[in-house]
């Protein structure tokens, strides 16, 4: 076998594209694509965008595997295997086809937009691939089972204008959607994780077919690999309404964080859903619960990230059934435990106040008594002296 790169050579791929693409790179850019090729983007033109790349295999330069990718001449990789009769002709195949399409920033950071095609290498295993190289089709309105959660499904048939609306689901969340595809169109899903692009799923719109009774999508090159989960990270932190500590028959807040946007969000709360948030941007959450019986309660933070794949994290707090004191100091540096002394000893000092006069009231009315009498017996002795 001998493997090489020409340039602009133009041939017809004659096995499925495996990888479709358009990228933002800059220079000394890696991208690890599908059967073990990594495109490198060596250098770019801050002129016009043209890229210098190479093609490496593990992490190997192929033989002759580099050029330069113009946008009106894109850069080929075309692996030959020579025939091992004289008489026979060597094969060709096309594996990777690179397409400069528009210069995005010049200067120290130079980017630029490049079309990345990649067929497959049939020197190499697809044991990664879920689903290699079917045709099928799928009725307009209904959804087509994938591997892994994910469905296809087909709607907005225009058939004058021979155009389509293909959409991509996992776990019924959409991750892709493409309007008005024609026939020859790539539909294509991938994630960009740590430097490898993975294409996840790739078909051609073959063509469509509408009658009385069905309005048809056919596909054609349907592949599917492998899905790269990627979580969403999420913090948890749960308190009361007036302090850490929640107490019987009173309400928490139940607060997340999301490192990444997430196109769902939904809080457990005991096993039930309590809060259910869509396209949710990265950042701070809160729910207020209902009032909380006393023990254990676990929360669930169920994300499902933009490209539908789902995750949770869980944590649990306890209720306390006793009240508790908390400190607080106010203004004037008195805390609430001396404040509470002090109406004690306030109150005590009221009740002697109050015992001592009404000690002196006592004492003074015996005193009156006292002296009515004597004037009672004074009067009752003139009379007596007066008449006798």
């Amino acid at each position: 076998m001998l493997f090489a790169a020409t340039p602009a050579a133009s041939l017809d791929p004659n096995e499925p594209i495996i990888h479709y693409s358009d990228s933002v790179v800059e220079r000394d850019t890696k991208l690890s694509l599908a059967q073990g090729y990594t495109l490198h983007i060596v250098d770019i033109n801050e002129d016009n965008g043209d890229v210098w790349v190479e093609i490496l295999h593990n992490g190997i330069l192929v033989e002759d595997g580099a050029g330069t990718g113009k946008e009106n001449s894109s850069f080929e990789y075309i692996l030959t295997i020579e025939a091992e009769d004289d008489d026979d002709e060597d094969e060709e195949y096309l594996i990777f086809r690179v397409t400069p399409k528009e210069l995005v920033t010049s200067g120290k950071d130079t980017a630029t937009k490049i079309r990345i095609e990649q067929y497959l290498d049939p020197t190499r295993d697809t044991k990664d691939f879920l689903i290699y190289d079917r045709s099928d089709s799928v009725n307009i309105g209904e959804e087509m089972d994938l591997e892994e959660g994910y469905t296809l499904s087909a709607s907005d048939l225009d058939v004058d204008e021979e155009t389509i609306t293909v959409t991509l689901k996992k776990n019924g969340h959409v991750v892709k959607e493409v309007k008005e595809m024609e026939p020859g169109d790539i539909f294509s899903y991938y994630k960009n994780v740590n430097g490898e692009v993975r294409t996840i799923f790739i078909t051609t719109v073959y063509d469509f077919f509408e009658s009385s009774e069905s309005h048809i999508l056919f596909l054609k090159e349907i592949s599917q690999r492998e899905d790269v989960n990627v979580e969403s990270t999420v913090e948890i932190s749960i308190q009361g309404l007036s302090g850490n500590q929640i107490k019987e028959g009173e309400r928490g807040i139940i607060s997340y964080e999301l490192e990444n946007d997430a196109s769902k969000v939904t809080i457990y709360l005991d096993d039930e859903s309590i809060d259910i948030r869509n396209d949710v941007d990265a950042g701070t959450y809160e729910k207020i619960t209902e009032e909380l019986d006393t023990g254990a309660h676990d929360v669930i933070i169920e994300t499902v990230s933009t490209d539908g794949s789902v995750s949770s994290k869980e944590t649990s707090f306890t209720v306390d059934g006793t009240s508790s004191i908390v400190d607080s100091v106010p203004e004037d540096g008195v805390s609430v435990p001396d404040q509470i002394e002090d109406i004690i000893q306030d109150g005590e000092n009221v009740t002697g106040d109050v015992s001592d006069s009404a000690g002196d009231i006592t004492k003074s009315t015996a005193f009156t008594y006292i002296v009515v009498a004597a004037l009672l017996a004074l009067t009752a002795f003139f009379f007596k002296r007066e008449f006798s």
